[in-house]
């Protein structure tokens, strides 16, 4: 599982809402709240690990995820480490999500 491919299109699910995130084969992507992105830092033994950036409200945190068997879907949780000017312990402050993957990637030419 540490090679697995994680691209394609996957839905951010938490307390209520939705957001779809578009990924790469390495776990790093964008998604369109706030003008986020993520950036994977590991993968190792199902445990998904990285960090997340959104520009439009100047935050940024952690996550941790552990994935299904089949890579399909991920349940873990994330974190603040930043709002603004302040900094925040990690794991401080965060919630649960769920991730579920809805379609691998299609690469276009030149991309």
């Amino acid at each position: 599982m540490d090679q697995i491919d994680l691209s394609g299109e996957w839905e951010f699910q938490d307390e209520g809402t939705a957001q779809r995130i578009a990924l790469d084969d390495k776990g790093n992507g964008s998604y369109a709240w706030q003008n986020g992105h993520i950036v994977t830092t590991s993968v190792s033994s199902g445990r998904w690990e990285g960090n997340w950036y959104q520009e439009g409200n100047d935050r940024e945190g952690g996550f941790e995820v552990l994935l299904s068997g089949d890579g399909g879907e991920a349940n873990g949780t994330w974190w603040y480490t930043r709002i603004g000017t302040r900094n925040i312990p990690p794991r401080e402050q965060g919630g649960s999500f769920r991730l579920k993957r809805l379609a691998p990637a299609t690469l276009r030419p030149g991309s």
